[in-house]
């Protein structure tokens, strides 16, 4: 099945007149997840939001949320701000034996006055409706859909275990997981959700979705095979057995090509919509530029009103909710994850 174009910032797997239901994936990517932001705002301020089925992965999930919150430009603030700050990336901590990424600072800051989240607003918006959340088990290493509606843990504990990478948030997250109806809650702990399921497409099928829109925070080329990776898989696994950092690695990598080929070869009463941004993005998975991340939040905006366009939707002409707030969320995943991919800066603004 060929792949049609429909605009710099489209990509269509497949064309057609389909009815079902219809889901949102987006990508996770560390502050790349700021594209992903810059497109929820720009359909928050068209009141596009149609979607039956929304997935997130990582920094996904946590734009979903200020999403269904109706908090524009939430996503945009804490990228911009709390992502940036010393205290949430210190390569010294690390080599102590703590947290690279501190994420239990960052999901702190989330709950002072000026950071609140509007979870009821949130809760009334999905409430006929699914919203699922990836993370990994680090036990089993098989994905969970989460699902803050029906689960025993607060949304807030949810997006975190989907943010946890585990070379970075060492020991994962803890979540209590019900085993069944006759047994108390176990308590596993769980890491990111790139992990095992980096871009959700089959679940959203498998859950009914027939028309599926992907935000995707890398360029619309990849492919998720890492050179770097596979030499020193093939050093370091010859015994058999991988270190733990490299067996994560090379799982993420596998969930992401069956993802891809899926998208490629998808079944004949699916419709997939790929969201990209016009150029390659200048953000990174840590580290990057403020000047970056406003050029990739802008870049957002545009694919998303172009979405709108190519799709028949009306384009945003105001503000659409009366509760938009300030901005929300990111933190990481594993796309493209090489050691150049990780770049510093130390000019944040204070948090």
């Amino acid at each position: 099945m060929s792949v049609q174009r429909s605009s710099s910032f489209l990509s269509k797997a497949r064309s057609g007149s389909v009815k079902g239901k219809m889901a949102l994936v987006a990508e996770g990517g560390g502050q790349r997840g700021i594209f992903t932001a810059g497109v929820l705002d720009a359909w928050l301020d068209a009141h596009h939001d149609p979607f039956d089925i929304l997935i997130g992965t990582s920094a996904g999930s946590q734009n979903l949320t200020s999403f269904v919150a109706r908090q524009k430009g939430y996503a945009k603030r804490l990228i911009r701000g709390l992502t940036r700050h010393k205290r949430f990336f210190h390569v010294g901590r690390g080599l102590l034996g703590k947290h690279f990424v501190d994420l239990d600072w960052y999901f702190d800051k989330t709950i002072e006055p000026n950071r609140l989240l509007d979870f009821n607003t949130a809760k009334k918006n999905v409430k006929a409706r699914e919203i699922l959340f990836t993370a990994t088990n680090a036990r089993t290493r098989e994905v969970a859909y989460l699902n803050p509606l029906k689960s025993h843990n607060s949304w807030v504990d949810l997006i975190k275990a989907s943010s946890a990478l585990p070379l970075l948030y060492k020991q994962g997250v803890p979540l209590n997981t019900p085993i069944n109806n006759d047994e108390p809650a176990n308590t596993d702990f769980y890491f990111d959700g790139g992990l095992a399921a980096p871009l959700p497409v089959m679940e959203a099928y498998k859950r009914g979705a027939t028309k599926i829109v992907v935000i995707r925070t890398v360029e619309d080329s990849y492919q998720a095979q890492s050179p770097w990776l596979q030499k020193v898989s093939a050093v370091m696994c010859a015994s058999g057995q991988c270190p733990k950092t490299i067996d994560f690695l090379l799982q993420h990598e596998k969930a992401y090509q069956q993802a891809l080929t899926f998208i490629e070869c998808p079944p004949d009463d699916v419709e997939i919509i790929q969201i990209f941004a016009s150029e390659k993005l200048q953000s990174k998975l840590l580290g990057s530029a403020d000047a970056h991340l406003k050029h990739d939040y802008k870049l957002g905006q545009q694919a998303g009103i172009a979405f709108l366009k190519d799709n028949g939707y009306d384009a945003p002409s105001k503000p659409a909710y009366s509760n938009v707030s300030t901005t929300r969320f990111d933190a990481t995943m594993f796309n493209e994850m090489a050691p150049s991919d990780i770049h510093f800066t130390d000019n944040a603004k204070s948090a």
